[in-house]
């Protein structure tokens, strides 16, 4: 077994004290970083650019395959490359069991499954089997370097959103007049109403595929910033532009993430502070349309809404063509089968992870996908906090099996840097 350099980190600061038992609750510091790989470093802070700025680009001709995905996979090919990695051997032990059964899977469906998709996911879950050879420091400075980028579209969507008003939206909310068509990735809805009769668009960034996307992103850098940072300006703006997407998966995150996380640091002046924050948006709803946000929580209950279609849909395709097979069940439909199945639903289907990975690969693939991504989530990772906020994204966020952007996210900040194992065999 190897294991890897890095610091554990929580939202407590390492202090003297501590050795005896005795916790501090206040946030360290995002400067405290030791001697970076600085190679390394520009190949991570690329594959955070190209997961943030770049998910809406695609490789060209090959319009379904995500130019994020090829940056990710060319900067674990540089860092192998230059001996930056080593190989966590239990790692990738679950990973080879997971691969089997989706081998398995393959084979028994035979003529049906999808080789495209079989591949795909090998390359998304490959390398959590990998960690950096030297990652002190490293989550600290990506983490400060994505903070920034997400800052910087929080603003763009703030401005996006006003100036809608001001100019309208052409040229606002869509590349396709800007970039040509073979460079853009399809299957988005990048461009939403704010209701189906609205002119009023709901704000995407700028830079990201849909609305809830930007959503997603804004929440896990309010929790990150909070965790590492406490109340900040920053941290308000992430807060403000959070509503302009009109999305409710960034406030999932945020309403479990929140309470935990301050109920853990005690931090009194930070729960005044979001309860102001929150006072101020209710008093200014009717400006910003707080009814069409509310809305969002009775879409559960209705077929043809996204909520339905991403929390509740793929359990009903499960009942409808998976649990009459015992065989089946065990080992699933093979990959690229719930796509397919899904467009024999008389309601719109989403794919969550937990969903596809059962429809597709059986309890067998369940069983052994949940401990490899559990393990390249919170085993030895920087914060098992961060690694936590990914976890609740791989449930409520839809889609993550197969997501580039989630896959660099997880790669960065929980299964490349890891934490110092003292007394273990480097």
């Amino acid at each position: 077994m190897t294991t890897t350099v890095g610091t554990w980190l929580d939202p407590r600061p390492p202090r003297p004290a501590e050795e005896h038992g005795v916790a501090s609750r206040q946030p360290p510091l995002l400067s405290r970083q030791g001697a970076v790989d600085r190679p390394a470093y520009r190949a991570l802070v690329g594959v955070l650019f190209a997961s943030i700025f770049l998910q809406r680009f695609a490789v060209p001709v090959l319009d379904t395959i995500a130019l994020n995905l090829a940056v990710t996979t060319a900067a674990i090919a540089l860092l192998l490359a230059r001996g930056s990695l080593l190989v966590d051997g239990r790692r990738l032990a679950l990973f080879l069991a997971f691969a089997a059964a989706v081998m398995l899977s393959a084979a028994r469906n035979a003529g049906e499954a999808s080789l495209a998709s079989t591949a795909l996911l090998c390359v998304v879950c490959a390398p959590y089997a990998l960690s950096l050879r030297a990652s002190e420091g490293m989550f600290h400075a990506c983490l400060r370097a994505f903070q920034t980028m997400v800052l910087v579209c929080a603003w763009c969507g703030l401005a996006q959103f006003i100036l809608q008003f001001a100019i309208g939206p052409a040229g606002l909310f869509s590349f396709a007049d800007h970039v040509p068509q073979e460079f853009l990735l399809n299957g988005f809805n990048t461009v939403i109403p704010l209701r189906w009769d609205s002119p009023i668009l709901k704000s995407n960034g700028f830079f990201f595929v849909e609305p809830s996307t930007f959503s997603q992103y804004l929440a896990l850098a309010a929790v990150f910033e909070l965790l590492f940072r406490g109340m900040t300006a920053r941290l308000a703006v992430y807060l403000i532009a959070l509503p302009t997407s009109f999305s409710g998966t960034g406030l999932l995150l945020l309403i479990v993430m929140i309470p935990l996380v301050l109920l853990y640091r005690r931090d009194f002046r930070a729960i005044a502070g979001l309860g102001l924050l929150g006072a101020i948006a209710l008093a200014t709803g009717d400006f910003w349309h707080l009814d069409a946000l509310l809305a969002r929580t009775g879409e559960f209950g209705s077929t043809d809404s996204s909520a339905y279609a991403r929390f509740f849909a793929g359990g009903r395709l499960i009942g409808e063509f998976l649990l009459s097979s015992g065989a089946d069940l065990a080992f699933g439909l093979g990959p690229g089968a719930f796509p397919l199945h899904a467009k024999l639903m008389p309601y719109e289907v989403h794919d969550p992870a937990w969903a596809k990975v059962l429809f597709e690969y059986g309890l067998l693939g369940t069983l052994l996908f949940w401990p490899m991504l559990l393990a390249a989530l919170l085993a030895g990772v920087p914060s098992r906090w961060v690694g936590a906020a990914l976890l609740i994204g791989y449930f409520t966020f839809g889609g993550m099996l197969l997501d580039p952007r989630m896959q660099a996210l997880v790669l960065v900040f929980c299964t490349l840097p890891r934490r110092r194992a003292a007394g273990l065999a480097a």
